[in-house]
């Protein structure tokens, strides 16, 4: 049961019976016990607050070491600078990797389809130039009569099959053929090569662009970092000055209202006594005079009875000293009487 400020007041301990003072003992103790427990609450609440206080505060610290732990420092410059560069290198190379393999990759495909697209077009013109050389020299050799064609040893007249000079003859354009492929690939090859090395020029450029790009990039990177982490800094402090003000406003507004609660409590107990004692002095000398009262009416009827008492012992003192003369008188005059009868007697019997 928790004890409050209208408890407190409100309070009223039953009274003993007549002939003791004070009040009931046990709801006093009583009520002393609820005070107690009351206060060793609001101490209890007081420390859990204090704790709590506390606990903020060490979160608030804990961040703002965290903050300073991520936060580059003075002393600690030449390792953060280090550090950067080994990330900038390690960042630098591999771009330069990726990029360089992707160059490579990408003209080493563009190198391989041209090549074989020149030397397929290579081909078809080597065989279009023998084909065009093979028609020209056909046309060029004069027309015999056919007799001299039957006549000839490497033509067939009644067949039309090739003869050894025809089978030559192909042999000499496919020759030419060959050669002009040759030529044509070696041509290509040359072209590719020097593509190739215009294609690594291209990508040495891009990689040294690239690695000015990260360079750039990487110092916007520090400078953001820095503003960052300053930023972070700075708002940790204020976190935790801020922090710090509000748990010193708590503390004071939770010792304040401890306090108020204490000396309220006191003053209500103080008063509660001052209105008990009040009451108890009031109840005993209202006790004590009906007291005196009741012993002054007892004594009247006392002395009442005590004369009545005596009244009738006096009453008793004389009832019995008349009953005691009229006997006495009455046995007189039996005595009397029978002292007489005898006398009688006699005379009658004489």
């Amino acid at each position: 049961m928790q004890l409050t400020p209208a408890d407190v007041h409100n309070v009223a301990f039953s009274k003993p019976p007549i002939g003791k003072r004070g009040y009931n003992e046990d709801e006093v103790d009583q009520f002393l016990d609820l005070v107690e427990d009351t206060l060793s609450e609001l101490l209890d609440e007081n420390s859990e607050l204090k704790s709590a206080v506390e606990s903020n505060s060490t979160e608030s610290r804990d961040a703002a070491s965290s903050s300073a732990a991520s936060a580059p420092s003075a002393g600690s410059s030449v390792d953060e600078g280090a550090l950067r560069a080994e990330v900038g290198s390690q960042v630098r190379s591999e771009l330069e990797q990726s990029l360089r393999r992707d160059i490579e990759q990408k003209v080493r495909q563009n190198l391989e389809a041209e090549y074989e697209a020149r030397l397929v077009e290579a081909r078809k013109q080597a065989e279009a130039d023998a084909r065009a050389r093979f028609e020209s020299e056909k046309q060029s050799q004069p027309q015999q009569p056919a007799q001299a064609a039957s006549s000839v040893p490497g033509t067939d007249s009644e067949t039309g099959e090739a003869t050894a000079e025809t089978h030559m003859q192909a042999a000499r354009v496919l020759s030419l053929a060959q050669e002009m492929a040759d030529r044509l690939t070696n041509d290509a090859r040359q072209e590719s090569q020097s593509m190739l090395d215009e294609a690594r020029t291209a990508a040495n450029k891009t990689i040294s662009d690239a690695d000015e790009s990260s360079k750039r990039t990487l110092a916007d990177a520090e400078s953001r970092s820095t503003s960052q982490l300053n930023d972070a800094k700075q708002k940790s402090d204020s976190m935790i000055a801020e922090a710090r003000q509000k748990s010193e406003a708590m503390m004071a507004d939770a010792k304040q209202k401890s306090e108020t609660m204490i000396s309220d409590a006191t003053a209500q107990s103080e008063a509660q006594v001052r209105s008990a004692q009040e009451k108890a002095d009031q109840l005993r000398s209202d006790a004590e005079r009906k007291h005196a009262e009741i012993m002054t009416t007892v004594k009247k009827q006392q002395e009442a009875l005590e004369a009545r008492i005596e009244e009738l012992r006096t009453f008793e003192r004389e009832y019995r000293t008349r009953l005691k003369t009229f006997l006495e008188s009455q046995l007189e005059d039996l005595n009397s009487r029978g002292s007489a009868a005898p006398a009688g007697q006699l005379e009658s019997n004489d």
